[in-house]
């Protein structure tokens, strides 16, 4: 979890390094008030190439940084990415979901010949092997195009892309920004949500169904993108007060600077910039 919300604003960027030199990155983004950060973070650590770029959803605090990326030189070689229909958007205007903006980001990537997919539940989008054995992936677990859903209309949020990291048995649920009405279809689904570590929904604000989805997920530590500020604010007070209630190891980006998850096939480490 790359700490790209130094200041006041909100944003989620996760770097993937696996044990073939791969790197895939979900959400390239950085907050509004901290411009340049989420490339900085690249550079500092030599990277000029991601295999594979995924979009949960498109907010800017999702996506933002992805033509600054290309712009500074970062080859990227294929992206995942869920756009929602006219209509989900359009409630959102004029704060949330940007049509016109999105659909110029996609024709810079149609421009620059990198191919783009929107997958299916189920769907392996990333895997690494060892001797034709599968050792580390990327599954989707879950995605709806904000209208044509059990859940039915959604807000943008609930557009985003559910998935799961794995290593040998070592699982880490990507939740993107999923809302209180996914969330709560979620706990009741019969979508297998076991998961060692889990990156928080929506910053870790406005959730309503914790006791039976985070029961479900039985993470054991939670990674959450979000600013001091907002953590520790009134829209976080119920997800604050259930991780100490549960004992759940608990990293904010805000507070902790970068976080790096180190997963084995049995378990994981967890290191803190500061």
């Amino acid at each position: 979890m790359l700490n790209v919300t130094p200041l006041e604003g909100q944003a989620d960027c996760h770097l993937l390094e696996f044990a073939d030199g791969s790197h895939v990155l979900i959400d390239p983004a950085e907050a509004w008030d901290a411009p340049g950060t989420a490339l900085a973070q690249l550079k500092k650590r030599g990277i000029t190439h991601l295999d594979l770029v995924i979009i949960s959803h498109f907010h800017r605090d999702h996506y933002g940084c992805l033509i600054n990326f290309l712009d500074a030189g970062i080859k990227i070689d294929r992206m995942v990415l869920n756009v929602p229909v006219k209509s989900a958007a359009d409630i959102e205007v004029p704060w949330g979901c940007d049509l016109n903006h999105v659909q110029s980001v996609l024709a810079q990537l149609r421009a620059r010949r990198i191919p783009y997919v929107t997958p299916k539940a189920g769907t392996r989008i990333w895997e690494v092997t060892n001797s034709d054995k599968v050792i580390s992936g990327i599954d989707v677990l879950c995605l709806f195009d904000g209208v044509h859903s059990p859940i039915g209309q959604t807000a943008v949020n609930d557009t985003s892309i559910i998935l799961r990291l794995f290593h040998g048995s070592t699982r880490v649920l990507f939740t993107g920004d999923m809302g209180p009405v996914l969330e709560a279809y979620l706990a009741k689904s019969d979508i297998d949500l076991k998961a060692d570590l889990l990156k928080a929904p929506h910053h870790g604000a406005d959730g309503v169904a914790l006791d039976e989805f985070y029961s479900r997920i039985g993470a054991t530590a939670v990674l959450v993108p979000s600013p001091k500020r907002l953590w520790e604010s009134v829209r976080c007070l119920s997800i604050r007060n259930y991780l100490i209630e549960h004992h759940i190891s608990t990293y904010v980006s805000g507070l902790c600077g970068n976080v790096t998850a180190t997963l084995t096939a049995q378990g994981y480490s967890i290191e803190t910039e500061y």
